[in-house]
């Protein structure tokens, strides 16, 4: 594992231009993720430059908002449970308040009735159980925050290996390492470091790792 300061991966994005540097972020509350991590996301989105974007877990749809506001082209995939999958779902203790806000606010999702709903593709499901196979190859940029119990992090992360494209830069993030509500997850990320490399950002909660993406990734190392 690699942890790096926020200011290293930040100068990674060359811009002409100190205007074309700026983004639209939600301003936060006490629901919406840290600053930080909305634009260690960003940065990373504008680094791979996606042209599609899948979420493992909606929640109220405040990144998907983020991501959708900023990336204009883009087509973005969102996954989360629906009633159904909800039912009898053994889940970590810190989550299930969580899918229990997200269905009952589901028809107010931050992304709702905005420009940029028509390219969001809400999809709904257990994630292990969800089938992917339509989607294999297809995404440039992946953000795992959805169950954060060892098996559904573990089987999100295999599927989003299998989802990432394989002929453009890509990148693959993970929300909530070193979230105290969730102590498994660097235990997991750190195992899974020793055959990926992967990237935490300090002063936030997220981890990454990057594909085709050879010449970052060394200057990400230097």
């Amino acid at each position: 594992m690699h942890n790096i300061r926020p200011h290293k991966l930040f100068n990674l994005v060359k811009t002409p231009s100190y205007l074309d540097r700026m983004v639209q972020i939600l301003l936060p509350e006490q629901n919406t993720p840290t600053l930080m991590d909305t634009a260690v996301l960003l940065a990373l989105a504008r680094l791979v430059r996606p042209q599609t974007i899948f979420e493992f877990g909606t929640y109220m749809g405040f990144q998907t908002l983020n991501l959708a506001a900023n990336f204009p082209e883009t087509r973005i995939y969102t996954l989360d449970l629906d009633e159904v999958s909800f039912q009898g779902l053994q889940q970590d203790v810190n989550d299930k308040p969580l899918t229990q806000t997200y269905l009952e606010h589901r028809g107010k999702l931050a992304f709702l009735n905005t420009p940029y709903e028509k390219r969001i593709t809400r999809l709904y499901g257990d994630s292990n159980k969800y089938d992917f196979s339509g989607l294999a190859n297809q995404m440039d940029l992946i953000y795992i925050d959805g169950g954060h119990d060892p098996v559904t992090l573990d089987s999100d992360t295999k599927n989003a290996f299998k989802m990432i494209s394989q002929g453009n830069a890509g990148c693959i993030a993970w929300h909530d390492h070193g979230n105290p509500l969730y102590p498994h997850i660097p235990e997991y990320l750190g195992k899974l470091a020793d055959s990926r490399q992967l990237f935490h950002i300090e002063e936030s909660w997220t981890t990454f790792v990057l594909q085709n993406s050879e010449g970052l990734v060394a200057q990400l190392k230097s």
